[in-house]
């Protein structure tokens, strides 16, 4: 298991489930930007506990059907778990970079804020290319701005860290929406567009953002912190930080048609 696959894995039990709906909303507004036809056939790729998956089978309704494919054991346990009884819902173990299916096999792929993550983007646009049907579309989520008490936050812990990991470096694709645009274009689809939403966050105080980081991605980091060290990089946080505790983050979606 890579170490990007375990973070996630450990994180499954607590991933959107710390009080501060996150991926929930950003999951609403992908699949709302794709606008799914009833019927249709999707793939939601980098599945997590389901929050593109779930409002993408209710698009597609009983006469359609939803694939999710996740790496990690504990996403695929949790998303297989609120899918439970939705007979147009498959959940399965799968690779994002490279999902293994057959050319053509669906109207619709979306991808929740996972394409980042990935060793070779491009690659993986690709990929979802050649599984869409004629006339398909690629929906793809991406930070587009931190709330900057984010990076600030992440700076703080790294501080109490042992071995902190080095800040993540995104492929040049996701600097800007003309270069993420110009990917899907590269890729072979006929058009691309772009739009963005903003997703507002509120904590409760400083021990709930250091709850919230160690919830989703930022869990490679807060396990690092030594527990005799965990107060004092929480009362660092309530320090530093500026109040009030609401997050705003610029969430940037792409849609590709073939």
């Amino acid at each position: 298991m890579t170490s990007f696959v375990r973070v996630f894995d450990e994180a499954a039990e607590s991933y959107e489930n710390v009080g501060v709906p996150f991926f929930t909303p950003i999951g609403s507004a992908l699949v709302a930007a794709a606008a799914p036809r009833r019927g249709s056939r999707a793939l939601d790729v980098g599945c997590g506990t389901g929050a593109v998956l779930l409002p993408l089978a209710a698009a597609v309704g009983s006469e359609g059907h939803v694939t999710g494919i996740d790496l990690a054991p504990g996403m695929v346990a949790r998303a297989s778990a609120v899918a439970t009884g939705l007979r147009q819902v498959t959940v399965r173990a799968g690779d994002a970079q490279a999902p293994d299916f057959p050319d053509g096999s669906f109207d619709l792929v979306t991808a929740g804020l996972v394409v980042f993550f990935l060793p070779d983007p491009p690659a993986a646009l690709r990929a979802y290319r050649k599984l869409l049907k004629p006339g398909g579309r690629l929906a793809v989520s991406s930070f587009a701005q931190h709330d900057p008490r984010y990076p600030q936050a992440m700076r703080v812990l790294a501080r109490f860290a042992e071995d902190p990991p080095p800040p993540r470096r995104n492929h040049p694709i996701f600097e800007s929406a003309p270069q993420l645009r110009e990917a899907f274009l590269a890729a072979g689809f006929a058009s691309a567009s772009d739009r963005e939403v903003v997703v507002h966050s509120e904590f409760r105080d400083a021990a709930h953002v250091y709850e919230w980081i160690g919830s989703h991605g930022g869990r490679d980091l807060v396990s690092k912190v030594p527990l005799g060290r965990r107060a004092a990089a929480i009362a660092t946080l309530a320090g530093e930080l500026e109040h009030p505790l609401t997050f705003a983050t610029r969430i940037r979606i792409v849609l590709g048609e073939c």
